[in-house]
This record gives structure tokens, C-alpha cells and sequence, in this order.
């Protein structure tokens, strides 16, 4: 065998050597770059929003924030597994709050419309918002349950996950676990979907802003002409 044979298949041997240890390399890269991104998409936010307008419940027993006699009542009906219903919360609603709300515009009705033919998850949630409300922190587990929405809504239970949260929003999870598995706000909840079907409500996120239904599209422009009828 001559050397310049010799020498040309170590050269070939060595560029396919590189090309292995690229392959590798890209590889190595693209795992780094996935799990990046599903610890990104996935990752439990810690942090607890607490509203500083005015808190409470309807006589109807509907959780809702902002001053009771203000111009505008706005109902949301509502489902937690909803991504559009998430897209609100997380997006608009503050816009919400920071304008209307907490300057005593509206006063803001959570509805639960669980849509539990296509979200199953939607009904634990919404009796995981009202077992934490049951110790005064409703609207903190409210959000931590839709700002955590791509983790919880694709388990087979995620209870263990809601007592995990009443953990972040500082209630007791002794009691937040009792709750969760007497079914103490089951019925309510049931009932508030049959009310909300009764209303002609159809979908969620929707909304009714002093008795007119709106989709979120709407919201804000029912909202703005609903203040200057009554001449705010």
C-alpha cells in the first residue's frame, strides 16, 4: 500500500470524525435549547398578585374586586382550563384593574363556566379558587391557577398541583385539602354553568357589562359607553 493511499483514507477517516463530533455538537445543542423551552413554557410562577381595590362576594356568592356601587358591573363568565380565558387574565385584565377597578369604575364578578366536556380539569380548578377564598385568598389562587394553566391542564389530577399553590398564595393546605375532597363548593359551581347557560352565554371568555353580553373584544369599548350613560 503506498503512503499517499495511506495518507488519503486518514484524511477521510478524520472528516468523518469531525462530522460525528458536529452531529454531536448540533445534538448536544438542540436537547439544551428543548428543555429550555419546556422549563420555559412550563415553569410555576411564584409570585402572588393581591388586588388592592376593594374585595369580596355577591349575594349570590360570586367572588369579585372593585368598589360594590360602582357604575359598571362586569361579569366574566368564565372557564379556568380556557387558554382564551388565560390570554384575558394574564393580558387584559390588568389593564382592566389598573384603569377601571382600582379607580372605582367597575366592579369586577367572577362567573365560573366550566366547560367540563372539553376542559376536565376546569371544574377542580374552579373549586380550588373557592376553597382558597373560603381562607380569603381567592383572587390569589385565581391567578396563580390561570398563570400556571399549561402545567395543571395537561395532568390526569392536578390536585396535588392546587394544594401546591395554596401553599405559594400562605393559606392552610390541611384545610385547602378537606375542601378539595369534600366537594364543599362542587354544587355552587355546577349551578353558576346551568345560570350561565340560562343567560344565553356561550362560549369563554364572555362578558356582561351592566346586563349587555360582550366577548373580550368588546369589552372595552361596553365598558367606556356604559360610563358615559351614567355620565362618568
Amino acid at each position: 500500500m503506498s503512503v499517499q493511499s495511506t495518507r488519503g483514507r486518514r484524511v477521510k477517516v478524520a472528516k468523518q470524525n469531525n462530522l460525528l463530533y458536529l452531529y454531536i455538537a448540533v445534538g448536544v445543542v438542540a436537547v439544551l435549547a428543548l428543555t429550555a423551552l419546556i422549563v420555559f413554557l412550563t415553569r410555576n410562577t411564584g409570585e402572588v398578585k393581591t388586588p388592592t381595590a376593594p374585595v369580596g362576594r355577591t349575594a349570590e356568592g360570586f367572588y369579585y374586586k372593585g368598589n360594590p356601587d360602582a357604575p359598571v358591573k362586569v361579569i366574566a363568565f368564565e372557564d379556568y382550563q380556557c387558554p382564551g380565558c388565560a390570554f384575558f387574565t394574564r393580558s387584559l385584565e390588568p389593564i382592566l384593574e389598573r384603569d377601571y377597578i382600582n379607580t372605582g369604575k367597575v366592579q369586577f364578578i367572577y362567573h365560573e363556566l366550566p366547560l367540563t366536556n372539553i376542559h376536565p380539569n376546569a371544574l377542580l380548578a374552579a373549586e380550588a379558587a373557592r376553597c382558597a377564598g373560603d381562607q380569603g385568598k381567592f383572587w390569589e389562587m385565581h391567578s396563580q391557577i390561570f398563570a400556571n394553566q399549561s402545567i395543571w391542564a395537561q395532568l390526569s389530577s392536578p390536585l396535588n398541583t392546587f394544594s401546591g399553590y395554596a401553599g405559594i398564595v400562605g393559606i392552610d393546605r390541611a384545610q385547602f385539602d378537606a375542601c378539595m375532597q369534600a366537594g364543599t363548593h362542587r354544587e355552587a359551581i355546577l349551578a353558576a354553568a346551568q345560570s350561565a347557560a340560562e343567560l344565553g352565554v356561550q362560549a369563554t371568555p364572555s362578558f356582561s357589562v351592566n346586563g349587555q353580553l360582550v366577548d373580550s373584544s368588546r369589552l372595552f369599548t361596553a365598558i367606556d359607553a356604559a360610563l358615559r350613560a351614567a355620565g362618568r
